[in-house]
């Protein structure tokens, strides 16, 4: 149904990053205030600017529908334009095949900035997602871009192509005490219109609704630095889907949070992430007439224990469980059901400094559960293994 395939909603969602980043730089000018010493504002993109290039194959056997394999090769690349301003340039060439069919390409180029405003308080970001990507899918190619689209599955690459896309926000953090920064901001999403599919009978021009979002949180570590503790709410409007010109679908309002607690027994760091995306009603127009209809709700958690053996090695083991109900679309007489999954998965990973500035990491994950898709429920087993190498400037 061309209602999962072409609504992939790429989220922008960075305040939690942002308090991070200023919690490390906003003690820094108060210090230097206080003893006189000369502020260094080029720390402020201390270990964020390189490129970085992974490579990853992962895989996902549906009982009904065979095996899904997705091989992608990710690449960032972040590069300081000036003390405060950072440019990052991000694509993933990608092949997805199930059985004989095969959809394979690369993604929108998304190219993004972050400004740092003096007094390093405000952070301005924005970018634009170049339409390089593949869209006009065929039937076969419609098939694999359902299934590896279904965000229970976090396939990668989970949509090639959406046209040309633009955002701008802010985020704003302010240290209430030393060790407690909170923080909110807004950003805007543009989504300019593309042909999702050349099949016969869907040739129209497809509009997803541009988004607006607030958002706040906070940031608190302990006088040890032992342990942190992370929040972030972001409340997100959309507006309505449109097919050929005319209002088609409106996804409800969204409440995203993302909570994070990381400690730090002896030689291991424990971290708990816990994530939730709630949303109202949506909305299907047919003929004028708006349908509500149930919107799915995600509920998500992650542990992760990490530690070094030694100074140029850290190793990680994670355990993650998804519950997700799933979107009930007016269908008929019916309704008909997408997206609702029961997941669990498991795995390691492995990096190695091999100098100061350059590192590889290598990792595999196996998950199983069950997903609804197309109103089809299917067992599911998954494995994903992969790796990455980065250049630190």
């Amino acid at each position: 149904m061309c209602n999962t395939v072409v609504r992939k909603k790429i989220e922008y969602h960075c305040c939690v990053i942002v308090l991070w980043m200023l919690s490390q730089s906003c003690g820094q000018p108060l210090a230097a205030q206080g003893t006189g010493t000369t502020y260094d504002e080029r720390l402020l993109f201390q270990g964020m600017t390189g490129i970085t290039v992974g490579a990853s194959q992962q895989s996902w056997n549906l009982k009904d529908e065979g095996t899904v394999v997705e091989q992608s090769a990710p690449t960032v690349i972040s590069v300081p334009l000036s003390n405060r301003i950072l440019l990052s340039v991000a694509n993933s060439p990608a092949i997805s095949k199930l059985d004989t069919m095969t959809l394979q390409g690369i993604a929108d180029t998304r190219v993004g900035f972050s400004y740092v405003v003096p007094g390093d308080k405000l952070w301005v970001n924005g970018g634009v997602s170049v339409p390089t990507g593949v869209t006009k899918l065929t039937e076969n190619e419609l098939s694999i871009a359902t299934l590896i689209s279904e965000t229970s599955l976090d396939y990668h690459v989970p949509v090639f192509g959406q046209g040309l896309n633009a955002n701008l926000g802010f985020a704003y953090a302010y240290p209430l005490q030393r060790r407690l920064i909170v923080g909110f901001g807004a950003s805007y999403v543009y989504k300019g219109e593309y042909q999702p599919a050349s099949i016969e009978g869907f040739s129209q021009m497809y509009k997803p609704g541009d988004e607006i979002s607030l958002n706040a949180g906070l940031d608190y570590s302990s006088f040890s630095k032992l342990s942190r503790f992370s929040a972030d709410l972001t409340v997100t409007n959309y507006f309505p889907d449109q097919l050929g010109g005319q209002n088609f679908i409106q996804s409800g309002l969204r409440f995203m949070t993302i909570a994070v607690y990381s400690v730090k027994w002896g030689p291991v760091t424990h971290q708990l992430h816990v994530r939730t995306r709630l949303r109202t009603q949506s909305e299907l127009y047919n003929s004028g007439v708006a349908e509500k209809f149930k919107s799915s709700q995600h509920y998500e958690a992650e542990y992760t224990a990490s530690w070094s053996p030694a100074e140029w090695v850290s190793l990680s083991v994670l355990g993650e469980g998804k519950l997700h109900t799933g979107d009930q679309i007016p269908f008929g007489v019916g309704f008909f059901e997408t997206g609702k999954a029961q997941l669990a998965s498991a795995g390691a990973e492995a990096g190695f400094s091999i100098t100061s500035w350059f590192g590889i990491a290598f990792n595999a994950k196996y998950g199983a559960g069950s997903v609804v898709i197309n109103n089809i429920t299917q067992t599911v087993t998954g494995v994903e293994f992969g790796g990455r190498g980065r250049i630190q400037f």
